[in-house]
């Protein structure tokens, strides 16, 4: 039994004087000190532990501790002093984040008007966020855990009885820029406001000739006027009952379901032995439902295999059969097309929803589907059991350094590895220059790049090459890039690749100034004097030391309908008994690369990097 829920800011996790701060708790039991002496405990052992060595679950003097990390140093805690079942608290932790999310950040709200679709959007979770919204945060509490014991973490029921709207920052969007234009003139505004008057004249006679439910806040249109603490009485049974996550009376003037099939790549490739190091994918199945009542939806993959167990039993599927573009061009050669390929999927985790006995028996996924938005099905591949996959994107790159001109040469070849008619946007390749080993020049910062595709430029804070290409096709066979920096300094040829090696560390630990030289040096910096800068640049090219990692290449992609790992939807079918409606389908596959560092839970993040070793290097 939980003895209390705490949301937790963690500051300069970092630095030695780190501690967190609690923002907002309910304590559900009288066992627990106060909430400053009981983090102050957590504080202690949190610090004193490595990066690798951090777990969900911290035990001090007999209070146990379970938390996840979150965006902007946010942590979901929950402290009991009895034994808990700790799969449990993580899973109530990662759901209870997640409503947070959507009731909070805008990009996962749904429901929304066209207008305010168009606005900017609160992307991740904010610590002024949780404290400007602090009614809305307890009335979670409340709902989502009772006494200690889990209740009810849906946010697709939760939002239909919880009607506080979310306090967010306004941001400046449109409709700032035209009050003030439209300010500046008496005579504009009385236009303008006739022209609103007789568009809400119309807009209120077309909302009374297309009344067609009574109240369904999915179509805002069909509504006269919506009221925002309207409560259909249903859900107070439907929490209850078998059928939890969906409430009945949904009506929708437009069936439609919308499913996304979106693969990160976990890829990491060392340029040193040629030889691939981990090429996984995670995936997820997203899907958005806009459906009437009931209906009762049946899904079929490509693959014979989804739960792990073989069906002897052969079955006909009925129905809507889908046939891509892309199923069609793989069954082109008939040879290939006999000979099954067997796609290694593995950890794949449904939603609740989902009935799994016909995904055992008929291998095919039937579920009725909450409404809005949710995650189906989350699963893992990996590619390195399918030799015939190739890298969607592979480089060479190649550092020449010039020590008699005290210039380094940054030269990369990209070549791209799927279907011709397929593009690549967004790709950004970040090349670091480390500087450890050079010292780029502040006081003659001559940067010169040549590329055949996209721009370059030169990031000083993270000291690193950016090269943004915006769209790419596939069977590429050469893209070339080529910049040049002047450096103030670089490391010896001997030193240089022992220390690519990693051999020796001493560059690593230089030691630092004394406090009285480093405050008088600060000093003659800020006002420019005895000879020394007022330039940022040797204090970021120091910071930039600490703070980042310079043995990788990281790359990040899209690439719109591919399907990495080969598993596709081939079956669709919807069924609702009682209305009897004709369903849209709409299917979509993306394929990303995201190297996202910040410990988040509401993006999925991934790698694909390349790593550097002593013959990417060439002095002359």
């Amino acid at each position: 039994m939980i003895s209390g829920l705490f949301l937790v800011h963690w500051a300069e996790a970092e630095s030695l004087y780190a501690h967190s701060e609690v923002l907002l708790y309910r304590q559900y039991h009288n066992d627990l000190p106060h909430p400053q002496v009981l983090f102050g405990k957590f504080d202690s052992v949190y610090k004193l532990q490595e990066e690798y060595e951090r777990t969900p679950f911290i035990s001090v003097d007999g209070i146990n501790f379970a938390y996840i990390p979150g965006d902007n140093g946010i942590f979901v805690v929950v402290v009991s002093r009895k034994n808990i079942d700790a799969m449990s608290a993580v899973l109530f932790l990662h759901q209870f984040y997640g409503t947070l999310c959507h009731y909070l950040c805008d990009s996962n709200t749904g429901g929304e008007s066209a207008s305010e679709a168009n606005k900017p959007r609160l992307q991740k979770l904010h610590k002024d966020t949780i404290i400007d919204n602090f009614n809305l945060v307890y009335e979670l509490f409340d709902e989502c855990m009772d006494y200690g014991i889990v209740q009810l973490t849906d946010y697709n029921i939760l939002k239909e009885y919880i009607k506080v709207e979310a306090n967010r920052p306004k941001l400046v969007g449109v409709e700032s820029i035209d009050a003030d234009s439209s300010s500046d003139s008496s005579s504009d505004e009385e236009t303008t406001k006739k022209k609103k008057n007789k568009n809400k004249h119309k807009k209120t006679i077309k909302e009374h000739k297309n009344v067609k439910s009574t109240h369904n806040q999915a179509v805002k249109t069909d509504v006269i006027s919506p009221e925002s603490t309207y409560i259909n009485s249903s859900i107070l049974r439907s929490s209850a009952s078998s059928i939890s996550w969906r409430p009945k009376g949904i009506f929708y003037a437009k069936n439609e379901i919308f499913i996304d099939m979106i693969e990160s790549c976990e890829f990491a490739y060392d340029l040193e032995s040629q030889f691939i190091k981990r090429n996984e994918i995670r995936g997820v199945c997203d899907v958005k439902c806009y459906l009437s009542g009931m209906p009762l939806c049946n899904l079929g993959f490509n693959e014979t295999k989804i739960s792990g167990i073989a069906s002897s039993d052969d079955f006909d599927l009925e129905g809507n059969q889908l046939t891509s573009v892309e199923v069609e061009d793989a069954e082109e050669d008939q040879s290939s097309a006999k000979e099954h390929t067997h796609v290694p999927i593995s950890n794949v985790q449904f939603h609740q929803c989902v009935d799994l006995s016909t995904v055992y028996r008929n291998n095919l996924i039937k579920f009725i589907p909450a409404d809005h938005k949710f995650t189906l099905m989350s699963y893992r591949v990996e590619q390195q059991k399918q030799r015939r996959k190739l890298p969607l994107i592979m480089l060479k790159p190649t550092y020449v350094v010039n020590t008699a001109e005290k210039t380094v040469q940054v030269m990369c070849e990209l070549s791209t590895h799927f279907k011709k008619r397929l593009r690549a946007n967004n790709i950004q390749i970040v090349l670091p220059i480390d500087p450890h080993i050079f010292s780029p020049s502040a006081s003659n910062p001559d940067f010169k790049y040549k590329a055949q595709s996209g721009d370059v430029s030169y990031k000083i804070d993270s000291s690193s090459l950016l090269w943004n290409i915006e769209s790419l096709v596939g069977s590429q066979s050469s893209v070339k890039m080529m910049a040049q920096l002047n450096l103030d300094s670089c490391l010896e040829t001997k030193e240089l690749f022992s220390y690519i090696r990693r051999e020796n560390t001493q560059f690593k630990n230089r030691p630092q100034p004394q406090e009285d030289d480093a405050g008088i040096d600060s000093l003659d910096q800020f006002y420019g004097v005895n000879g020394a800068s007022s330039s940022l640049a040797p204090k970021l090219h120091e910071l930039s030391k600490k703070t980042h990692n310079y043995s990788d290449i990281n790359v990040k992609f899209t690439i719109p309908m591919l399907s990495y790992s080969g598993l596709k939807i081939t079956y669709v079918k919807v069924e609702e008994e009682q209305m009897k409606y004709t369903c849209f389908p709409w299917i979509r596959y993306l394929t990303q690369s995201n190297y996202d560092t910040s410990l988040s839970q509401t993006n999925m993040s991934s790698n694909y990097v390349f790593n550097l070793g002593p013959s990417s290097f060439q002095v002359i």
